[in-house]
């Protein structure tokens, strides 16, 4: 029996390496005010100025245990702890993960079950990730892993999440309060009631490991797109449709540095590319991080 501490997390649902594959990934759970979570403020918005935003449904995508990100003009770091136990004929494995952020007030529980042969690695598994006040998601992933010798490793992933938003202020429709003596004294928001979206959607990705003595060099590609969603908003602006067209590259390099036998340092760097015409017809834009990843894989 051994014990593996699983490099999980940064920034949705994947896996770095071929022994990463498989792994819980953290999916999204994130709640900023509203000068963290937009570039420019609605008022720029009516003057066609895009508002930018964060996805950690998909930029949570590191299987570090210590992850940097920056994204826009926001840098922030994710500490992410595993725990593998398989069977004695490593057939069978059960992963459990969390991840912390205080920064971005991001924190967040899961659980996996897997199944393991020579060349195929089948994993089921869930998160739960909360900001203890406005935000909370649950998530349920199957993710398959298809290992070569020659052609390096495939994957794919289907993914179901809920997302659960509670009351917030809605834009400013004019009205504000005065004191007794008729002098402005604040702005009155409408209150929007909560809301909650549930998407479906799917990943594809790749990696080939080119090893040496000291290193193991993967190049990875990994493409995620949403496919239906279902918003509720309180019976106002209910909705469920098909999405157009969206995808979301990420592509970058894993480095795996041989320390010692048990030890093994990770280096990983990930950038990442977005198509998604609905969003900026709508006036919203997605961040595109840079992320750098660094972990350990110590085998006892």
């Amino acid at each position: 029996m051994r014990h593996l501490i699983v490099f999980i997390v940064f920034i949705i649902a994947c896996l770095i390496t071929d022994k990463a594959f498989g792994q819980i990934q953290p999916p999204d759970t994130l709640q900023l005010s509203p000068k963290e979570l937009f570039g420019e403020s609605d008022d720029l918005n009516d003057v066609g100025i895009l508002q930018s935003y964060i996805d950690f449904s998909k930029d949570v995508l590191s299987s570090s245990n210590l992850s940097v990100g920056i994204i826009g003009k926001q840098v922030s770091t994710t500490l992410n702890l595993g725990y593998n136990k398989a069977s004695m004929n490593g057939q069978w494995g059960h992963t459990f993960a969390a991840s912390l952020n205080p920064v971005w007030n991001y924190y967040g529980l899961g659980y996996g079950f897997s199944r393991n042969t020579e060349k195929r690695t089948t994993t089921i598994q869930s998160f739960y990730s909360t900001d203890f006040n406005f935000q909370k998601n649950i998530s349920l992933s199957v993710i398959d892993v298809f290992r070569t010798k020659k052609w390096g490793t495939f994957g794919y992933s289907l993914n179901a999440s809920k997302t659960l938003w509670g009351e917030s202020e809605g834009e400013w429709e004019g009205k504000y309060t005065v004191d007794e003596n008729g002098d402005f004294k604040d702005l009155i928001y409408p209150i929007d009631p909560a809301a909650s979206e549930i998407t479906y959607g799917g990943m594809v990705m790749y990696t080939y490991t080119y090893k040496t003595k000291m290193v193991n060099i993967s190049p990875q590609i990994f493409l995620i797109s949403d496919i239906y969603k279902i918003y509720k908003h309180g019976g106002k602006n209910d909705m469920s449709y098909l999405t157009d067209f969206n995808l979301d590259l990420y592509y970058g390099t894993s480095f795996d540095w041989k320390i010692t036998k048990r030890f093994v340092l990770n280096t990983n760097i990930r950038y990442n590319t977005t198509f998604d015409k609905f969003s900026k017809s709508i006036g919203y834009k997605k961040s595109n991080p840079l992320m750098f990843m660094i972990g350990t894989n110590f085998q006892f």
